[in-house]
């Protein structure tokens, strides 16, 4: 699924509420909207089950075909994984989760990343539901042309929800997925993980010591984003928190396997090729000074 720019669904959410009071600049892209929202209402009395749609503030209309009441709610900040496929109003599939050997879909849940109406409509599921999008040209693929969807198209998203993780779960399915003994893992309240994987006496690195360090960073998933030996001063504005934090309980010539949220990392908008409310992983040597 290809990322939206947050500003189009800002503008056009506010073409819904706006439009008797816009000039004749936007007309077309006005009148499309209210195309879209024809188009989907004739398609909804198609459907056995239309008269169950809802719509919501947005613009999109929604059909749960599969409800799960004891499901898990999305939060900010989740991992959110979800099975999906589109399909313009006439049947043509134009996109879909299953690419290569993949299935599903994890994205940052408003991390504002991709679609629209995937970002919205998440809310309105819980884990274990099926739902029915159809979603206007502003919460789908906009109002340009597209390799296989034509500008301003409303489009039909068959979703299911699998699952939604917090950082916190994702850092510990990564660290049960990795087999880490509990023994040899530091963590702090705030979610910063140490491994040591070597053993150093000495002082631990004080605030404003220049070192250098030997990494390798990842994603949770073993992406690698980052390998090289940089030179740091502790505590300086220029490193990130996670980061600064676990070398200062390091010593010279320790090795560690280091996590932490995004909180400690990028935060809410990333960096980069890494996603907003993403969790990383660093290889680290800390060499001599």
């Amino acid at each position: 699924m290809k990322r939206i720019n947050l500003s189009l669904i800002i503008v056009f959410a506010l073409l819904i509420g706006l439009s008797g009071c816009m000039d004749s600049d936007n007309t077309d892209d006005t009148a499309k909207v209210k195309e879209n929202e024809v188009a989907i209402e004739n398609y909804l009395k198609t459907d056995s089950s239309g008269s169950k749609a809802i719509r919501d503030s947005s613009g999109l209309y929604y059909i749960t075909r599969v409800a799960n009441p004891n499901g898990v709610l999305a939060k900010r900040g989740d991992a959110a994984t979800i099975k999906y496929t589109g399909y313009l109003l006439d049947g043509t599939k134009v996109v879909s989760s299953t690419v290569d050997s993949k299935t599903t879909f994890t994205f940052p849940v408003e991390g504002y990343q991709y679609w629209g109406g995937i970002e919205r409509g998440i809310f309105l599921m819980r884990t274990g539901e099926k739902t029915t999008f159809f979603l206007p040209f502003y919460l789908a693929s906009g109002n340009v042309d597209k390799v296989n969807i034509p500008a301003y198209s409303p489009i039909r998203l068959e979703v299911e929800f699998i699952k939604t993780r917090s950082e916190s779960q994702q850092i510990d399915d990564f660290i049960a997925a990795k087999g880490y003994k509990p023994a040899n893992i530091e963590r702090t309240s705030d979610n910063l993980v140490i491994i040591r994987t070597n053993t150093v006496t000495g002082d631990t690195i004080p605030v404003g010591r220049a070192v250098s360090v030997k990494y390798v960073g990842r994603l949770l998933d073993d992406t690698k984003f980052d390998e090289r030996t940089s030179s740091f001063t502790t505590g300086s504005a220029g490193t990130i928190p996670g980061f600064d934090r676990a070398l200062r309980k390091l010593r010279f010539k320790e090795k560690a396997i280091i996590i932490f949220p995004s909180a400690l990392g990028y935060g809410k908008t990333g960096f980069n090729t890494i996603l907003p409310y993403t969790p990383l992983q660093f290889e680290i040597e800390v060499l001599q000074p």
